[in-house]
Formats: structure tokens, sequence, C-alpha cells
């Protein structure tokens, strides 16, 4: 993707080189446009804009950071037939109308590869000239390279990071037993180099897990498994290795794998290995868990295990199905206070958290399932039931921007009438966000009325739905949000799902 240009408008600039960061997202959006190689543009006419500005001290600091910059100098004027789909309904008023035409003109001739702009008029400018797929904001441009680029997917919560093979020593013990295991490892590890791999380090900076997936066409060859592949479109696990830490790191790296695999779209999962030891046969009980089973044999030598990723099996548990879902059953919000939201699902975060840190090793937020406790007085949702994580307002904040439904998990089981403390202590075990003396709280607060939901967490939303989006769509009351277990209708869900901008696999008859 050599010689991609994005231009930065006017406002993209001032936000970017201001001392006080106002706009949380633009630095997610530098990463994206360092990762992709996109050249970071100014036009003239912005660097024009920004001198009228009057404090010197600011703008002596702006111009030295406009050296960053590619500067696209004006190379033609917009012609008559380009203005004239915009006047009729955007007349010329002012200066600030004529640079923004000039910029959607350098869209609209080839020159540069995609405008990012802040200006709502701006982006509804440009589906008249018809090139609103070049012309986005901040968060549709992120949203679109996570859709375009899986692999570059930040997965940086937890201390799972993604990191090159080459900045990996290959000389860490942990690679050992794959070196003894798979001869000439060293040199295919060489060949990688310039691949990513993502990585887990305990507290001590060791190197604890390590996992490398690659996509596959229907054109791979497969000669040396039997029986034979048919042709699918495929996730391979190339190497996945965790040392046993009590922190369910395996569920961690099995998250990565299914977002993967659904981000990419694939028929199939499949991994090759052997089970002769103890932590072989660990790994092959995990994936069994989640729903690998066994294929046949590559060499004659190496167990082929693999998982279907489209469709749902009834006969199957809802475990074995993940990421699969059953459209077909209660759909229902959960409200999650907002001091417990993000340590219990570290991937749904808020742009606005984005500086929390969560390298403390917690179970729970590895573990893909959930403990949940409640004191609801429902008791009407089932196994199998969809949830929708709906992450509450700080009292300060502005419920109707600011509670949002960030989430989608499942119900995997079920637990009432718990008979001791020492159950409910176990059931939670690295699971849930509460410790063991918050537990005991609880426990003595109503034992009588608890309940332990254990939910699968499937995804987090690629968009956020905010309360005022509930309401506009008359899902939610104009005063009022969701209450737990609160149940929702099949196209009430299908709005939701929609403007989140979320892939699903999802089981229909």
């Amino acid at each position: 993707m050599a010689d991609l240009k994005a231009l930065l408008d006017t406002n993209i600039i001032i936000h970017r080189e201001n001392n006080i960061l106002t706009n949380e997202s633009i630095g997610l959006l530098c990463w994206w446009l360092d990762n992709l190689d996109y050249k970071k543009c100014i036009h003239q006419c912005s660097i024009d804009e920004i001198k009228k500005y009057k404090d010197e001290k600011y703008l002596e600091l702006l111009n030295v950071k406009l050296d960053s910059y590619e500067l696209l100098s004006k190379y033609s004027e917009p012609d008559n037939a380009f203005l004239q789909r915009i006047i009729k309904e955007f007349p010329i008023k002012n200066e600030n109308d004529i640079v923004d035409n000039q910029l959607l003109y350098e869209v609209y001739n080839g020159r540069i590869d995609v405008l990012i702009t802040e200006d709502g008029n701006l982006i509804k400018k440009s589906v008249l000239v018809g090139i609103d797929n070049k012309v986005l904001s901040i968060n549709d441009f992120i949203e679109r390279c996570k859709k375009e680029n899986p692999k570059l997917k930040d997965y940086k919560f937890n201390s799972i990071t993604k990191e090159k093979f080459g900045n990996i020593k290959l000389n860490d013990k942990f690679f050992d037993s794959l070196k003894e295991k798979y001869s000439g490892f060293d040199k295919w590890y060489i060949k990688k180099s310039d691949e990513y791999a993502y990585v887990h380090y305990n507290v001590e900076k060791q190197l604890t897990g390590f996992l490398y997936i690659k996509t596959e066409n229907t054109k791979e060859n497969y000669s040396d498994i039997v029986p034979s592949f048919e042709p699918k479109l495929r996730l391979k696990i190339g190497t996945f290795k965790v040392l046993s830490t009590g922190y369910r790191l395996g569920e961690r790296f099995l998250q990565i794998i299914f977002d993967y695999a659904t981000e990419c779209n694939v028929d199939e999962i499949y991994v090759t290995m052997y089970d002769d030891t103890l932590e072989l046969k660990n790994l092959k009980r995990l994936l069994e868990e989640w729903g690998f089973e066994y294929y046949g044999l590559k060499k004659g030598k190496e167990l082929v295990l693999t998982k279907k990723m489209k469709g749902f099996d009834a006969d199957k548990t809802i475990k074995q199905n993940y990421p699969n879902i059953n459209y077909h059953v209660s759909k229902r919000f959960l409200p999650i206070l907002p001091q417990y939201h993000t340590r219990l699902f570290p991937d749904s975060i808020l742009f606005t958290e984005r500086n929390k840190k969560f390298a403390d090793f917690l179970g729970y937020r590895y573990a893909l399932e959930k403990c949940y406790i409640s004191f609801s007085y429902k008791k009407d949702f089932n196994v199998g039931d969809i949830v929708l994580i709906y992450r509450c307002a700080y009292a300060d904040e502005i419920k109707a921007y600011k509670s949002v439904v960030t989430s989608i998990c499942v119900i995997n089981e079920i637990k009432r009438d718990i008979i001791s403390k020492e159950q409910m202590l176990q059931i939670c075990k690295n699971r849930s966000v509460f410790n063991d003396e918050e537990l005991n709280y609880i426990w003595g607060r109503g034992r009588n009325s608890i309940q332990i939901i254990k939910m699968l967490y499937i995804r987090p939303f690629e968009s956020k739905v905010i309360l005022k989006s509930l309401r506009d769509f008359g899902i939610i009351g104009a005063y009022s949000g969701p209450r737990p277990f609160d149940e929702i209708s099949d196209e009430q869900f299908d709005i939701i799902i929609a403007n989140s901008n979320t892939k699903l696999y999802r089981y229909e008859q």
C-alpha cells in the first residue's frame, strides 16, 4: 500500500497539534495512518487558513510541527461541472466554503486517497459528487481500517501484544520444546522475521504465550493431510503455545483467534499438533472444549483438529458453538455499573477510557466466560439467551451519550439455589470482577436471592450504541434506561447490531 495519501482537514491538524489534546481519537487515527503507510498531507489552503490565527506563540509552535506533513499545493481549481453539483445545496457564502470545495476536488480528481475531516457539511458535500467513500470522519476511517486490516487489530490489554517475529528472541527457553518437536523450526522462524505474532509476558517479563495465525484460500495445497480437506477459506493456527499461568490465558488467545476468523469471514479454523506431552494434552483439551474436533492426520503423525465457523449445531454446547450464536432465542439488556464494566470487559473499553491500563494478570479479564452476580427478581431468562452489555454512565456524565451498549454475550449457565459461600466462591473463581472479600459481603447481603449468570463474551461492538440512539429508535423510553434482563424484540436487536457495525456468525433457519 505504498504512496497512499491521506489529506487531513484543517480541523484535524489543529486538534492533532494542540498541546491539550481535544479529540481523543487523534492518537488512534495516527496509529492507523502510520501502520498502513499513509503519507499525512496538508493542503496549502489549510496552512493559509491556520495563519489567520492571532495567537503568535501558538502559530510559531504550529509552524515547526507542520514540517512533518507533506504539503499539497493548489494544483488546479475545481471545474464548473464539479461545483454545480455542490452549490445547488451548499451555495458558496465565504472563504471557508471555497477551501472546503478545493479539498474535495483534490479527492475527486484522484490526487489523494482519502480526506479525513470532522466537518459534517464537508462529508455531506462528498455525497453529492460521489466520493463519500473517500471522505471520512476520524471514527469512520478507523472503523474501516479495522475491518480491512484484521491483522492490525489491537490486542494491547492484559499484556498480550502483537510483535514481529524478529523482535521476539528465538533463543528464549520458551521455544525449546518447539525446536525439539519440529525439525527446522529455527529456519522457519527466521523466515517469518517480518511477520507478526501475538505474545504474552508475565510480570517477570518472561514469555508465557505465543500465537501465530494466518488465512489460507481455496487453492491451498493440503496433500499431506488425510483425509484431504475440501477447498474452503480457512484460518490456520500455525503456532500456539501457552504455559500454565492460572490466569485463563489460553482463553484470551482463543478470543484473538475467533475474532480474527470472524473478521476474515473464514469457513473453518484448523490446527495441526502433537499430543504426547502434558502441555500439549492440556492445549488439545482447551481446543476441544471450545469446539475443535478431531479430523485426521498430517503426514501420518500430527493430529488435525478443525472447527466450523458458520452455522449453529444444536447437538453441541454453547461453548462448542462459540462464537456462532443461535438467533432464535430471547435477547436482553444487562446494565453494568461503569466502575465494573471495563474491568470485566476490557475489550469493550470506551475511547474516553483509553488511558486505563490492565496489566495486572487478573483471571477474569482473560476469561471468555464471565460471571455476573444478580439480585434481580427476574428469572425468565434462559441458557442460550443473547445479552447486550450496557455500560451505565457515571453520575457526572451525560447519560444520553455516555450510557452505551458496548458488547454482546450469550448466557452459558445459570446457578440458582447456591447452598454455601464456598460454592459461590468456587463458581466465581477467576471469572468475577469481585475479590473474595467483596464476594463474602455479597453472600452476607443476599444469599437467598443470588443468581450467578455465566456468560460467554462474544464480541465488543465496533461502534458503541449510545442511549440517545436507543431512545431515538424507540427501543428505550424517553426518560428511562434498560433494566437488568429487559427483553427486546428481534427487530430492535437487529437495529442495534446494524448500528454497531459488528460482524457476527449467527444461525438462522
